[in-house]
């Protein structure tokens, strides 16, 4: 199975094997379309092959689907992984994270949004499953380092579930409205994002 295949850090917008390929333009019409308004047809359409040949790489449309959302998420939690490990400050690791984020929707938008968009349209139970375990590990690196902060002193008490939802709200938001032509990189959106809360998770 190509996922297996595909290590967290294979860069996904410049690889240029067949199959990576149709995961991208897979990608990017289910982050356009849905799940449902993307046909194995319009794939193929977009890759520019027959339909017959997508079956030589890909069982159906829900392998597709399934790989660019478990993709998608194993990606960001390797980039989280990165940023943050020679990050020794509460504060440093929360930026690393977000950092990571921001860059993620920055090289990787279409599977962002189709991962975002298609969790709920997953047929397979066991993926949906791995999916849910690796979005609730994701959240919960967060909430560590929150939680770090706090039991450090260098955050007040606060809301560690809270905080750390308010933080990816605003990271997901970004991804909505932010374009890479803007004035800002989304890294530095992030960062600026961070800056507002950290500020109000300081202790006095």
């Amino acid at each position: 199975m190509i996922l297996e295949e595909l290590s967290a850090d294979a860069d996904l917008s410049v690889r240029t094997d067949r199959s990576t390929v149709i995961l991208r333009e897979a990608a990017r019409l289910f982050a356009s379309h849905g799940y449902g308004g993307a046909s194995m047809q319009d794939i193929a359409n977009a890759v520019g092959i027959t339909k017959a040949s997508l079956y030589h790489f890909f069982r159906d449309k829900d392998e597709i689907h399934s790989t660019v959302i478990v993709l998608s998420v194993k990606r960001l939690l390797h980039m989280v992984e990165l940023r943050t490990r020679d990050c020794t400050t509460a504060a440093e690791k929360i930026e690393g994270f977000s950092r990571a984020h921001a860059q993620h929707i920055a090289e990787n938008k279409d599977f962002y949004f189709a991962a975002a968009e298609g969790y709920h349209a997953l047929a397979q139970p066991e993926v949906k499953r791995r999916v849910q375990r690796m979005r609730d590990g994701y959240e919960e690196t967060l909430r560590m380092f929150i939680r770090q902060g706090v039991e450090d002193g260098e955050f007040r008490e606060l809301d560690v579930k809270l905080a750390a939802r308010a933080l990816i709200s605003c990271l997901n938001w970004m991804a909505r409205w932010w374009r890479p032509d803007g004035p800002h990189s989304a890294e530095e959106v992030a960062s600026d994002y961070v800056s507002l809360l950290i500020a109000g998770f300081r202790a006095s």
